[in-house]
């Protein structure tokens, strides 16, 4: 979960480092990519580990990670 989160982190870094130099927003499109993708893998792991019959755990973590990608 950690490793998603990371890599869409890096990868909001170098978009919003690209846009504030005013360089096209195709020219981050692999960027792009990775967010999207490590958003969707995380969202994946969450719905996973709590349709899993020995899941007994908090989501707070996840949550919380799901909550940095939605406000980036």
């Amino acid at each position: 979960m950690l490793a998603e989160l990371a890599a869409a982190n890096a990868a909001f870094q170098v978009i919003k480092q690209a846009v504030s130099n005013g360089r096209d927003i195709a020219s981050v499109g692999s960027q792009i990519a990775q967010f999207v993708d490590g958003k969707e893998t995380l969202q994946k792991k969450v719905s996973n580990k709590k349709n899993s019959p020995f899941y007994k755990g908090n989501d707070f973590e996840e949550f919380m990670a799901l909550e940095v990608i939605k406000e980036k």
